[in-house]
């Protein structure tokens, strides 16, 4: 989903950390290719042009530690309608983000590079978390694409209304059992909502969709061609949300959440818990005022002893018509760009130092499209500059690289979502709805549009 897309990378700093360096450090020697030119997508137009600048300047330091490779930029960017028809009439950028819900799409369409070979001889592979790149691999272990933006879905809690209800804040909820007591507590003692969701413009969907893959719902048949809604732990889900509203009364009276009405309510005390990410705490203490002692994250809710939560974030990828030196050019620049601020010391402290100068919170904890061990060395450099109370995401963070991790719906996401908001909003604003009957309808408008 582009718009989320931009929220998480903003608010994680992924991309700030990148462009904020310009020209330090060492780089690899680049392929002895002769020149090669490549195009990079998701530039900043002229009406962004402090961020168009940071990109112009990490283009130049670049270009001068790579003299053969000249990279030119392009501010198209991802768009579903749009996307055939610039493959079709070659005027892709030579590097494109898109959503991690395109993917296995735009492999089985042939629309997209195998990066594979070129991956391989520059060298960073290794460096990937293997946990993320299951997004950009096909059934024969070919690779196309690097996950730059990845984020696994979590639960917030306010602190403060733990306390207010006599529960530990420490500990934030680890069962779907322990969310459903804890939410009514905090709804008798304070009268805030003690669980809320989001429930239109598609995000409803997003998180719906996160609860249910913590019930052990699939949401499609094995190879993603057909939509499979009305499944068990969807319906499990859906129960839990139900009787919450209608049984306990512990959600509150607001049912209608966008993306950051339910963030700023939850900074105004008034939401207990709702399922989130990690890289929404900038959000809720810079832009909607939280005290950062009163935010708690922990990991999404166990189901049967199981940890398991949805996968999310934007991958690059190539042009399927780049030769293997442009495709081995564009991944020296993601390395350049995106990554040699996380694997490289003096350039990881030169980075964060500037970052938190500049006013960024910086340390939230999150998932990583680097291997785990390259981020705890990373936290070694730099964790000494961290203004972010890491303490309060232990229950995230302890299991964020172990829990089990599944990809967005790849075949129709936003319409999945958008039906799933529909049905949401029913069983939060109608009592005694058939939930079965309710994901059946939805599930056969999907699988409709799927057969067209």
């Amino acid at each position: 989903m582009k718009s989320r897309r931009i929220l998480v990378s903003a608010l994680a700093g992924t991309a700030v950390l990148g462009l904020a360096l310009t020209s330090c450090g060492t780089a690899s020697e680049p392929e002895e290719s002769g020149p090669v030119t490549i195009s990079i997508g998701d530039v900043p137009g002229a009406d962004q042009p402090e961020l168009r600048a940071l990109v112009e300047d990490q283009v130049k330091a670049f270009e001068k530690e790579n003299p053969d490779i000249t990279v030119e930029l392009s501010e198209s960017k991802w768009d579903a309608t749009g996307f055939q028809a610039m493959v079709a009439g070659g005027t892709m950028p030579t590097l494109l983000g898109v959503p991690f819900t395109e993917p296995a799409t735009l492999i089985r369409n042939g629309q997209i590079a195998d990066i594979t070979d070129a991956l391989d001889s520059v060298g960073f592979a290794d460096t990937l978390n293997p946990s993320v790149m299951q997004v950009v691999t096909d059934g024969d272990d070919r690779l196309y694409g690097v996950p730059l933006d990845v984020y696994s879905v979590g639960l917030a809690y306010n602190r403060a209304l733990f306390e207010a209800a006599g529960l530990d804040p420490e500990q934030g909820p680890k069962t779907w059992d322990e969310v459903r007591e804890y939410a009514k507590k905090i709804s008798a003692a304070t009268g805030a909502a003690g669980y809320s969701t989001y429930s239109i413009e598609h995000v409803g969907g997003w998180m719906t969709t996160a609860g249910a893959y913590s019930f052990g719902a699939t949401l499609s048949n094995e190879d993603g061609t057909e939509a499979t809604l009305d499944e068990p732990g969807m319906v499990d889900y859906l129960d839990l949300v139900n009787d919450m509203r209608w049984e306990d009364k512990s959600m509150g009276s607001k049912f209608l959440y966008g993306f950051n009405d339910l963030i700023q309510d939850f900074a105004a005390g008034k939401v207990g818990m709702f399922l989130s990410v990690s890289q929404h705490f900038p959000a809720a203490v810079q832009q909607f005022g939280m005290n950062p002692d009163d935010y708690g994250f922990t990991a999404i809710p166990e189901h049967d002893g199981i940890q398991r939560t949805l996968l999310g974030g934007a991958v690059e990828v190539f042009n399927p018509r780049a030769t293997q030196a442009e495709i081995q050019a564009g991944l020296r620049w993601i390395e350049f760009n995106n990554f040699r601020a996380y694997t490289d010391k003096d350039v990881a402290v030169e980075t964060v130092k500037k970052n938190v100068a500049a006013g960024s919170l910086i340390g939230v904890p999150g998932l990583s499209p680097l291997d785990p061990a390259v981020r705890k060395e990373y936290d070694s450099w730099v964790s000494e500059f961290y203004n972010v109370p890491i303490e309060q995401f232990s229950g995230y963070r302890d299991v964020m690289d172990e829990q089990e991790l599944v990809p967005e719906p790849t075949s129709q996401p936003q319409q999945v979502y958008g039906e799933l908001d529909t049905v949401l909003q029913k069983v939060l604003n109608e009592p005694n709805q058939d939930i079965s009957a309710l994901l059946t309808a939805a599930q056969d408008a999907v699988n409709t549009k799927l057969a067209r």
